[in-house]
C-alpha cells in the first residue's frame, strides 16, 4: 500500500518502522493513530488489499466491503449517480446506482459489478474532474423538518462491554445511557429510537441496522472519553470521513453539537473532527458521536457524578438540534 517499512523489509517483525507505517496507514483513514493493530485496523488493511475488478461484486448480506468498493462509489460521485456515503460498503443504495450506471451505459442493470463494468466505468470517469463526491445543495443542513421523521440515539457500549470504569465505579456504558434516556424525552422529534433502553450488549452491526432500516433521518452517538493522562480534558465531537469524503449533514451537525455541548458545561472545545468509527461509517444516514468529557480526569469525573448532568448534557443536544434545524448560523459563527 506504499507504506515503508524501511530497511529490513518485510521481515516478520514488528518493529519501530513498521509501527510507523501502521499509524501512517492509521491517520490516512482517520482512524486512531496509535500504531496498535486490534480489530479494527486488522479490518481495514484487510479491505485495503481488494482491488477494482479482483471480485465479483453484488448486493448481498453481510455487504461486500474493500478498496474496490469505495473505487465504485468514487467513479459513480463522479457520474452523478448517487452511491450514498463513500465508506467501503456495498449496500441497496450502492447497487441502486450501479444498476442506474447500468442502464445508462447500455449494459445489463443487474448491479453485479465485474471486470468489464469496472472497465467501462473508468472509461467514463476519467472524462469527468474527478470531484469524487457531490456537493450537498443544502448547505450541510436538511432541506425538510428534521424533526418530522426519526431520530436514533445510541449509548454506546452495554452489557459485558463496560467501557471505561472510572473510580467510584461509574461505567461509561451506564452513564451514555443515561444520557440517552434523557435526549430519548426531550428530543422534539417525531420518533426517537434507542439502540439499546438497558444494560445490554449490542453489536456494532445491530445498532447500524436498526438506524439504516428505521427510515430515520439521523443517528446521535453517546460515548465518553477516557485517557492515560489524567489531565486530557475538553467536549469533541465527530462526523463520518473517510479517503476524501466526507457527511456534510453530519459535519455540520456534530458543529452545532459541539458548541452547545461545551459551552454549557463550560469543557474545552476540542472540536469536530472526521472518523470513520464503525457507528459513524456504517450507517447511511448523518451521524454525529459526542463525547461530552473525560471520565480520567478529576474535575470533569465530578461534573460526570452530579445526578443532573445526563439532563443537562440532554438538554444541551437537543437544543443543538434545534439551531441546527432552524439553520441558525450564528450559534456556530462565535
Amino acid at each position: 500500500m506504499g507504506f515503508d517499512l524501511g530497511n529490513r523489509g518485510i521481515d516478520g517483525v514488528f518493529r519501530e518502522r513498521t509501527e510507523l507505517a501502521v499509524k501512517g496507514f492509521q491517520r490516512s483513514l482517520g482512524l486512531l493513530a496509535d500504531g496498535l493493530v486490534g480489530q479494527i485496523t486488522w479490518r481495514e488493511v484487510v479491505e485495503a488489499g481488494y482491488r477494482p475488478g479482483g471480485r465479483l461484486l453484488y448486493l448481498r448480506q453481510p455487504p461486500f466491503r474493500g478498496t474496490d468498493v469505495v473505487e465504485l462509489q468514487r467513479m459513480l460521485n463522479d457520474l452523478g449517480f448517487d452511491p450514498g456515503s463513500v465508506n467501503g460498503l456495498f449496500d441497496a443504495r450502492a447497487a441502486r446506482a450501479v444498476r442506474d450506471f447500468q442502464k445508462n451505459a447500455g449494459l445489463q442493470d443487474d448491479g453485479v459489478v465485474d471486470a468489464a463494468v469496472f472497465k467501462t466505468l473508468n472509461t467514463y470517469a476519467a472524462q469527468t474532474l474527478g470531484t469524487h463526491q457531490l456537493p450537498d445543495k443544502s448547505g450541510g443542513y436538511f432541506p425538510e423538518d428534521l424533526f418530522s421523521g426519526t431520530i436514533v440515539v445510541d449509548a454506546a457500549h452495554g452489557g459485558r462491554d463496560t467501557g471505561y470504569v472510572a473510580k467510584g465505579g461509574l461505567s461509561e456504558a451506564d452513564l451514555n445511557l443515561a444520557v440517552a434516556h434523557e435526549i430519548a424525552q426531550i428530543l422534539p422529534a417525531k420518533e426517537v429510537l434507542l439502540t439499546r433502553s438497558e444494560d445490554e450488549e449490542v453489536s456494532a452491526a445491530d445498532r447500524a441496522f436498526l438506524a439504516n432500516s428505521s427510515g430515520a433521518k439521523m443517528i446521535v452517538s453517546i460515548h465518553h472519553a477516557a485517557h492515560h493522562t489524567p489531565s486530557a480534558c475538553g467536549t469533541a465531537s465527530y462526523y463520518f470521513e473517510r479517503l476524501g469524503y466526507r457527511s456534510h449533514r453530519g459535519q455540520m451537525a456534530a458543529t452545532y453539537v459541539q458548541r452547545s455541548v461545551s459551552r454549557t458545561l463550560e469543557t474545552c472545545d476540542i472540536g469536530e473532527f472526521g472518523r470513520s468509527y464503525e457507528i459513524l461509517r456504517e450507517t447511511n444516514i448523518p451521524a454525529v458521536v459526542l463525547e461530552p468529557l473525560y471520565l480520567t480526569n478529576p474535575e470533569e469525573l465530578d461534573l460526570a457524578s452530579d445526578p443532573y448532568y445526563p439532563a443537562t448534557v440532554a438538554e444541551a443536544v437537543a437544543s443543538a438540534l434545534e439551531l441546527y434545524a432552524g439553520r441558525d448560523k450564528a450559534f456556530i459563527a462565535v
